[in-house]
């Protein structure tokens, strides 16, 4: 019993410990950006060594990734589609999951978009987070086909998704709300009318 009891302790503030790292590696990438940001920076202002970073993440990317996946779950981790706000797109007329959709892709944006564009700046001279965000531009748009799949109650066409996927992009959300003044629940008002004209009426 005591093994199992000091297990579970040890297990909790490895787990403690991690979250502090993602959550301090958020703050310094989206205030010094991808280049000024250092493991090291990181392990030194989250108060652990940077033998206990490079444990916890096999470099740089991998702890942006983990930055990313902690922001859009709003910290609670696992899929996206679990979350309660997400599945509210699937529920009632096609007005209310639209309201639903946009009103969750704010959360996401205000949650997420300023470390998601971290990744945008690293893969301009890094290969590898190039990749990375070949990959995660993927995942979007399958992510997005699944939430028009929702909304519509059936499976859209590809132009469709395309249009809501551009839509949808963090850069947009980002130029109008960081670049030209609007907040953000005048871009979720903005978002979801537009999503009106390209998924149509019942």
């Amino acid at each position: 019993m005591a093994r199992e009891y000091t297990s579970a302790v040890r297990a909790e503030r490895a787990e403690a410990s991690r979250r502090r790292v993602v959550e301090t590696a958020t703050e310094m990438f989206c205030a010094r950006g991808w280049s000024a940001t250092t493991m090291a920076a990181v392990a030194g202002a989250a108060g652990v060594t940077r033998q206990t970073v490079y444990q916890q993440f096999d470099g740089k990317l991998e702890l942006l990734d983990a930055c990313i996946d902690f922001a859009l779950t709003a910290g609670e981790g696992g899929a996206v589609r679990a979350l309660a706000d997400y599945r509210a797109m699937g529920v009632g007329d096609r007005d209310a999951r639209i309201v639903a959709g946009s009103a969750w892709l704010r959360g996401a944006h205000e949650r997420s978009a300023r470390i998601q564009n971290v990744l945008d700046q690293a893969a301009v001279t890094d290969d590898e987070a190039a990749a990375r965000l070949r990959v995660r531009e993927q995942n979007r748009w399958d992510e997005v086909r699944h939430a028009v799949s929702l909304i519509l109650g059936a499976t859209p066409d590809d132009e469709t998704v395309d249009t809501v996927w551009v839509l949808a992009s963090r850069r947009t959300y980002l130029m109008l709300v960081d670049g030209r003044g609007w907040t953000p629940e005048r871009w979720q008002t903005w978002f979801a009318t537009h999503v009106h004209a390209a998924v149509g009426t019942n």
